[in-house]
């Protein structure tokens, strides 16, 4: 039975550090300049319905420094039979003879899901509607171990659209899995969505507390907030904070922080929207920001940009985007070798989804690939912690269902 990339939950903390030994192999034959024929023989297939750089381009360079083959298709609603009304599941169940592995960006939530159910050839999640973005998370993951040693007890500020932003869903669920210490910065309803706060508590005990901006005035149950935290971590700035806890801090301590992540709106996904971008968000990271910032704090960027992160950061040292993304190209080596179980390593993969019960109910999330695909039974699994609250099989929303 193959095995699918759906969710960073999907891979065991060991998986994970797997994946960055052996990327760290990969990176230095890169360094060298030395070839690889690991994949000679094997074809990958990048299915992109949403437009993709960093993604599909690292994946592809990727299979191809490893000696594979790759077939693409970079703009598959218009250029594929999705343009005359083809499933995805039906697209996915001809694909699978083509290639031995398929990489699958789709605008739908749960479409990669539906996809796996459909294939007996690994499916690997290159970013899904509004759920997540795996792949992403395992290199950030791997930029934040390259930066700063190890990702325990790391304080990072995740930063912008927090609400439909797919990496940022993954990361979290990451950093918890890691042991960092998560702060969320967004404005008015862009935090993040509820499935998203209940699967971080649930499964990680972690509650994430919001803050509209950097640098922002706080109040004195934020103040208490940040000193229980600096005093969990046994940080060195926790003396600082309980020493100033009886005043008003003026704003969110940027210089607390080991990394700042930050991400762009992601317009595309906000139907209804019409207000200019600028107004929306104006920048969250500049250099006169920065300079307030520890100087072995690094700032982090899935990309592409807008007006989140200013130009003038870039010549900063502490700017890691375009490291980040390079780091792109050994963790996807690794994913692939990994999936086409080409690595002489365990693979412990954790259940993504148990079995859903099948019911005649409508997912709550519109974007949902319940929603846009054909012949598609409804499944939904209990919650644990609430009465007739059923969460979607797929994207996770939860809805009341009285059985």
């Amino acid at each position: 039975m193959a095995k699918h990339l759906i969710s960073i939950d999907n891979l065991s903390k060991k998986t994970i550090e797997d994946i960055f030994n052996l990327a760290d192999s990969f990176d230095k034959q890169l360094n060298k300049g030395h070839q690889n024929d690991l994949c000679k023989g094997k074809i990958m297939a990048t299915m992109f319905y949403e437009p993709s750089t960093r993604t599909r381009m690292s994946f592809e360079s990727a299979m191809y420094r490893l000696g594979g083959s790759v077939i693409s298709s970079a703009d598959t609603v218009t250029t594929s039979s999705a343009a005359k009304g083809e499933s995805l599941a039906d697209t996915i169940k001809v694909l699978q003879h083509y290639a031995d592995l398929i990489v699958l960006r789709h605008f739908k939530d749960g479409s990669t899901l539906l996809a796996a159910e459909n294939s007996d050839v690994p499916i690997i999640s290159g970013g899904d509607g509004s759920y997540e973005h795996p792949t992403q998370t395992l290199c950030d993951l791997y930029t934040l171990r390259r930066e700063k040693g190890e990702i325990k007890n790391l304080q990072i500020a995740v930063c912008g659209d927090l609400k439909y932003g797919r990496t940022v869903h993954s990361l979290v669920y990451g950093l918890a899995k890691f042991g960092a210490t998560i702060f969320s910065v967004a404005q008015k309803d862009f935090d993040f969505p509820e499935n998203v706060k209940k699967r971080l508590k649930s499964k990680y005990g972690v509650v994430i507390k919001n803050f509209t901006k950097l640098d922002e005035k706080m109040n004195s149950e934020d103040v208490l907030y940040m000193t229980n935290i600096m005093q969990s971590k046994k940080s060195k700035s926790a003396k600082k904070i309980l020493k100033e806890s009886d005043e008003l801090f003026p704003r969110i301590p940027i210089e607390y922080f080991d990394a700042v992540y930050i991400t762009r709106l992601q317009m595309e996904r906000m139907q209804g929207i019409k207000s200019n971008y600028k107004s929306l968000m104006s920048y969250l990271v500049n250099k006169e920001l920065l300079e307030k910032a520890k100087k072995d704090t690094i700032v982090m960027h899935p990309l592409p940009r807008r007006y989140e992160l200013s130009y003038d950061v870039d010549h900063d040292k502490r700017a890691a985007y375009f490291r980040q993304a390079a780091y792109g190209i050994p963790i996807r080596m690794a994913i692939i070798a990994m999936f086409l179980g080409l690595v002489d390593f365990d693979i412990k993969l954790e259940p993504h989804q148990q079995k859903g019960i099948i019911m005649n109910e409508q997912c709550v999330n519109t974007n949902c690939i319940t929603a846009g695909e054909e012949n598609v039974q409804n499944k939904f699994l209990k919650s644990d912690d609430e009465e007739n609250m059923y969460r979607c099989f797929y994207c996770d929303y939860e809805k009341v269902i009285r059985v």
